[in-house]
């Protein structure tokens, strides 16, 4: 029911961490982003539940881990949560997901593993390749065996995602549109619609003293819609506040019927490797 943020996340979204100061950084080339390794952990639960919706309670907890090589990123994200339905029955979720990304964006590696009440309901493992930046490219999975995607012409992967998303940001973009392949189910590649905001100054919010979230930021909101359906309403919103190094402080996951808040609990920096 919840499947993995990225990202934005907020792999999610999308969640690379890039080191610029905001004067700079206005009307730099999008190019130049410098990625810095980092872990957040964020408190999860329940923002809203709709009338008409079976889930009435949230809880839970996210790690998510970004950590650099000379070779490219490796994304980890640890997930546990209890859902609780309108007759008070608990369903406990785990997920656990990681990937690899080459520094130039053409190959990627993902594993993610699901459990809802102790039992596995996903089991994944695959890789992809791209034949060019903005290029064709195809995804291959030995777990399950024989599922394959085609990646259309302009597909990215999610850290390739979040330096577009930094990268138009800057340069005074409204909307975002990508093509997305995260692996993270079987759903296959997905269609982003980003809308951002106006820049928020450094030095608000709850992290403002941190030296990671004392940054200008952006409020975005992402819809992630299947590429093989076609739907007028997504399977999911993503709504965060991400600063211009790529840290989120809060976000909210918006499933239609319910929404999960994540709220920043714990955030420090990784090794940077000398290559």
């Amino acid at each position: 029911m919840v499947r993995k943020a990225c990202l934005l996340a907020v792999s999610w979204a999308f969640m690379a961490v890039w080191l610029e100061s905001f004067g700079a950084a206005r009307g730099q080339d999008a190019g130049r982003i410098e990625l810095v390794p980092h872990r957040a952990v964020y408190v999860m639960e329940l923002g809203r539940a709709r009338s008409g919706g079976n889930v009435a309670g949230a809880k839970g907890v996210m790690v998510m881990e970004w950590a650099k090589s000379c070779a490219g990123w490796t994304v980890k994200q640890r997930l546990k949560l209890d859902l609780v339905d309108n007759e008070g029955t608990t369903m406990a979720t785990e997920a656990n997901f990681s990937s690899f990304e080459a520094l130039d964006g053409l190959s990627y590696r993902v594993t993610a593993r699901n459990t809802r009440n102790g039992r596995v309901t996903e089991d994944i493992q695959g890789s992809a390749s791209l034949k060019r930046k903005a290029g064709t490219g195809t995804a291959d999975f030995t777990q399950p065996k024989g599922v394959r995607f085609d990646l259309p012409r302009g597909t990215v992967f999610p850290t390739e995602h979040v330096r577009d998303l930094i990268g138009e940001a800057r340069r005074g973009k409204r909307t975002v549109y990508r093509v997305v392949f995260d692996g993270a189910t079987l759903d296959g590649p997905l269609e982003v619609n980003a809308v951002i905001g106006n820049p928020v100054p450094a030095g608000t919010g709850r992290w403002a003293k941190d030296p990671l979230t004392n940054r200008p930021s952006w409020h975005m909101r992402l819809a992630f819609f299947p590429l093989k359906e076609s739907k007028a309403e997504p399977d999911y919103e993503l709504g965060l506040r991400l600063f211009d190094n790529g840290v989120a402080d809060d976000f909210e996951l918006d499933y239609g019927a319910f929404a999960v808040n994540a709220r920043l609990e714990r955030i420090e920096p990784l090794e940077v490797p000398r290559c």
